[in-house]
């Protein structure tokens, strides 16, 4: 198992993100259609047990709900305000969500999950290797690893240029680095898709 290590993420990035908590839904925007294609790839059963990390708002969660009729998920980001606009979105009393605030690198992961999403959450990652062998260690045999933006490549690696220091440097690899990266992790790459709509890449667990 990874070694914990929370020195690799940068405490200026967590307050970034939650100095935009209370006002992120209204500055940021996510094409229903697309997340919905995206949610399409994913081919839910309805059992799953998933985890999002960098939940965020919460932004995936409806659209994992509306696949699942037995399954969980477990929502995790490093930002405490995020998950807590999150929490009241969703009530966990009320949807089929666990809450979690954690940095990526501190999870305890153990092979449990058949679905470990990243949406619009990758760039932010330090140690983007790391990040992938570590959170495959969460996949059960044929789960599934998914990365997935629904913009390109270059327009999600341009906002992050243009939105502040603290996020300036945050960038999606090449697709072919990112393959290596999951290939490296154990994972089989059985979907990608990098044009001018979407930067999505799904890798399978041996």
């Amino acid at each position: 198992m990874s070694e914990p290590c929370s020195k690799r993420i940068n405490p200026k990035q967590r307050e970034f993100f939650n100095g935009r908590a209370e006002i992120w839904d209204s500055i940021t925007t996510h094409d229903d259609e697309k997340v919905s294609y995206i949610t399409s790839i994913l081919e839910l059963k309805g059992d799953e047990k998933i985890m999002d990390v960098g939940t965020g708002t919460g932004v995936m969660i409806p659209y994992y709900e509306s696949k699942l009729d037995s399954g969980s998920i477990t929502a995790v980001d490093y930002s405490e305000n995020m998950i807590e606009v999150a929490r009241r979105k969703f009530p966990e009393n009320e949807h089929p969500v666990t809450f979690k605030v954690s940095d990526i690198y501190n999870l305890e992961m153990k092979p449990e999950f058949d679905l470990i999403m990243c949406y619009s959450c990758f760039p932010h990652f330090p140690n983007q290797p790391l990040a992938v062998s570590h959170l495959t260690e969460g996949l059960e045999s044929g789960g599934k690893f998914v990365v997935a933006h629904s913009a390109s490549r270059d327009k999600i690696n341009n906002v992050h240029m243009e939105a502040g220091k603290i996020v300036s440097n945050d960038f999606l690899p090449q697709m072919n680095e990112l393959a290596e990266m999951m290939e490296k992790a154990h994972l089989d790459v059985i979907f990608r898709r990098d044009d001018e709509e979407y930067y999505i890449a799904v890798g399978c667990k041996h």
